[in-house]
C-alpha cells in the first residue's frame, strides 16, 4: 500500500516534494497531488490544513512571534474542524481535542521549517564522501542532455544520466574494494571480481556488488538502488562507519535480487525491499518463454513467472492443486500477467518484502 496512505499532518508538513509544490507551484508535481487527492479523498482535510499552514509560515517568518504563530496554527486548526460536515458530536470533539494537542508540535515543526532547520544535514553526501577520500579522485559530469557511458579502469561501465557525476580513485582498485561515488542517477554494470568488491556510495544508501547490473537514482531528498541481475547488498552508510573487515557488509545489510528494489527517503529511513514498477525479463533466453496454458496446473504458471522474472512468487501449493490454466499470455507486463492468471483462478496477489503472495481458496 503506498505510505501516503499513513500521512497525518505532520507527514504532509515535513515533505519535501509537498512543501515545495505549495511553495513554488511546481506544474510537473500537479498532476501528482492531484491524484493523490482523489485517490485518498480522505486526506484533502489534512492536505488543506498543511497548505495553509506552510504557507502561513512562508508570510515574513522573521517577524512572527511564537505567540503569534501559535494563535494562527490554532485558528487554521480550529476553522477546518467547524468547516467539515457534522455527523457525530463525538468525532468532532475528538478531532477538536487533536487540533488543540497538535498545536505545540505543529508551531515548532513551523519554526524550523521556515527558518530551513527541520531535518539535521546530511553527513553522508557526494561533497562530503569526495572530500573526505584519502586519495586524489577522478570526477566525471555528464553536463550532456544524454547519458554518458564511463569506462572503469576494471572493465566495468556506467551509464551516467544528465546532470549526474561521479568521482574513482584512477588507481581503482584500494584495500581490496573498488569504489565509486555517486551524485544523481547511473547504471552500472560491474566486471565480477571476488576479491575485490565494488562498493558505491550515493548519500545515505551503500551498494556493494562482485558483478552484475543495477541502477541507482540519488538525490538530496531519496536514493534508490534497482537490480537488474545479479545480486546486490544495500545498507544504510552510517552503519557502515568503522565496519571490519573494510571489504564486508554487517548484518543489517539487504540483500536484493533481480527486479527488486530499496527506495531510501529522509522521511520513510526504511531499508524495505519491493519489486520495481515494471520487472523485466532477467535474461533473453534462446527460446522465448511460452506464456500459453492449455488445462495446465497454476504452479506451472508461477514457476514460469518466477524463472523468466527471478521474482519470488510464495503460494500454498496444496491449496491451489486443483486450480488449471487455460489462457494465451503474450507480451503482457510482468503485473499484467499475474493479475490475469490470479483473476482465472479467482485469487489474488499482494507485494510483500520484494515477493509476490498468493492467496485463494482454491478450484473444484
Amino acid at each position: 500500500m503506498h505510505p501516503f496512505y499513513h500521512y497525518n499532518l505532520e507527514d504532509f508538513l515535513t515533505d519535501d516534494d509537498f512543501r515545495l509544490w505549495v511553495k513554488n507551484g511546481q506544474p510537473r508535481n500537479d498532476f501528482f497531488w492531484a491524484k493523490l487527492r482523489s485517490e485518498y479523498p480522505e486526506k484533502a482535510l489534512l492536505m488543506d490544513q498543511a497548505t495553509e499552514l506552510i504557507l502561513t509560515w512562508e508570510k515574513q517568518p522573521s517577524d512572527l512571534t511564537h505567540e503569534e504563530l501559535d494563535h494562527e496554527v490554532n485558528r487554521i486548526l480550529n476553522e477546518s474542524v467547524r468547516t467539515m460536515p457534522v455527523r457525530k458530536t463525538g468525532i468532532i470533539q475528538l478531532r477538536w481535542w487533536y487540533a488543540a494537542a497538535s498545536v505545540l508540535v505543529l508551531v515548532g515543526i513551523g519554526w524550523l521549517i521556515s527558518r530551513g532547520g527541520l531535518f539535521h544535514k546530511n553527513d553522508f553526501t557526494y561533497k562530503r564522501y569526495v572530500s573526505a577520500s584519502a586519495v586524489p579522485l577522478k570526477e566525471i559530469v555528464n553536463q550532456s542532455e544524454k547519458p554518458m557511458v564511463v569506462n572503469l579502469p576494471d572493465g566495468s561501465e556506467i551509464r551516467l544520466m544528465p546532470d549526474a557525476a561521479v568521482s574513482y580513485a584512477p588507481v581503482f582498485i584500494q584495500n581490496h574494494k573498488r569504489e565509486v561515488y555517486l551524485s544523481g542517477e547511473a547504471f552500472f554494470d560491474v566486471k565480477k571480481d571476488k576479491a575485490n568488491p565494488f562498493f558505491v556510495y550515493a548519500n545515505d544508501l551503500v551498494t556493494r556488488v562482485v558483478g552484475t547490473s543495477f541502477t541507482i537514482k540519488s538525490s538530496s531528498e531519496r536514493v534508490e538502488v534497482i537490480v537488474r541481475t545479479g545480486k546486490v547488498a544495500v545498507m544504510q552508510a552510517k552503519d557502515l562507519v568503522g565496519n571490519e573487515p573494510a571489504h564486508e557488509m554487517p548484518g543489517t545489510a539487504v540483500l536484493l535480487t533481480p527486479n527488486q528494489q530499496i527506495v531510501f527517503t529522509a522521511q520513510r529511513p526504511v531499508m524495505a525491499r519491493s519489486i520495481t514498477e515494471n520487472p523485466v525479463a532477467i535474461a533473453r533466453p534462446v527460446v522465448k518463454p511460452d506464456f500459453t496454458f492449455d488445462n495446465q496446473p497454476v504452479g506451472e504458471a508461477f514457476k514460469l513467472l518466477q524463472e523468466t522474472y527471478g521474482i519470488p512468487i510464495l503460494y500454498d501449493s496444496a491449496r491451489l492443486e486443483n486450480c488449471y490454466l487455460r489462457v494465451a499470455l503474450r507480451d503482457e507486463p510482468f503485473f499484467d500477467k499475474l493479475g490475469i492468471i490470479c483473476s482465472t483462478i479467482e485469487a489474488s496477489y499482494q507485494i510483500t518484502d520484494g515477493q509476490v503472495v498468493i492467496k485463494g481458496q482454491g478450484c473444484e
